[in-house]
């Protein structure tokens, strides 16, 4: 795969590039920048496969380049020092990313990914992180991996989530059931700062859905749809203290 390094800083460059060589020697490097206007010549004049994309840029973010592309012919690895929002927003998209210092196991598996990923999937990642961008967190829409397919859905459609072994059980508001090949904390890492709580160690719950909740029987929440949940001692503080924060 062609490759292209957009970095911030010449310093993150130079170490990407050497843990590429070392460890993912399929890949061909075939340049970098570090602000938008060469990014984009770049792009446009090496046509990558794969872009390995620093979230903070010299004169912009790695979003405002997306942005201004529209039409994606690469596939993109994320690499930031950290940046919550920006995480978060990365992650419903179900897109990959590296935390700097880049970890060379974590590299390795990111590529294979990348390698294995079709283009067409992508682009539908890439443009639902764009539209993403600018939504209110309830209008925002998960990308959720199936044997189908990946499928995105409003956050605010999806009203609980279970744990079902290795794999989640998702009811949407519409009745309909998704089971993924994920586990349940794989989708608490996901939706964290998105409305979502764990309240259990098999049920995280949409905050949007919940009814009430009710201090006996050890504690459990009534949501919209009527289903009634446990709420475990270990995680009624951080409910009870959210709900606080949020209603009084």
């Amino acid at each position: 795969m062609k490759i292209v390094i957009i970095e911030d800083e010449l310093q993150a460059i130079t170490a990407l590039k050497k843990e590429i060589e070392t460890h993912c020697p399929s890949l061909e490097f075939c340049g970098s920048a570090s602000m938008l206007k060469e990014a984009k010549a770049l792009i446009k004049s090496e046509k990558p496969e794969l872009v390995f994309l620093d979230i903070q840029l010299k004169d912009g973010n790695g979003f405002d380049l997306l942005t201004d592309i529209g039409n994606y012919s690469f596939k993109v690895i994320f690499t930031t020092a950290y940046s919550e929002y920006a995480l978060d927003a990365i992650k419903i998209s179900a897109l990959d990313y590296l935390l700097k210092p880049i970890d060379s196991e974590e590299l390795v598996i990111a590529v294979e990914k990348a390698e294995k990923a079709s283009l067409e999937t992508t682009r539908m990642q890439l443009k639902n992180f764009i539209h993403n961008q600018t939504l209110n967190p309830l209008y925002k829409k998960i990308a959720i991996p199936t044997s189908k397919g990946i499928f995105l859905h409003e956050l605010e459609t999806i009203v609980r989530l279970q744990s079902d072994g290795n794999y989640t059980a998702i009811y949407l508001n519409t009745g309909k059931k998704l089971i993924v090949a994920k586990i349940l904390k794989d989708f608490e890492d996901m939706l964290e700062n998105m409305g979502f709580i764990r309240i259990h160690h098999s049920h995280i719950i949409n905050l949007n859905h919940l009814e009430s909740y009710i201090n006996k029987d050890n504690g459990y929440v009534i949501l919209v749809d009527k289903t009634t949940l446990p709420v475990s001692k270990r995680k009624k503080k951080s409910l009870l203290a959210l709900l606080n924060n949020d209603f009084c």
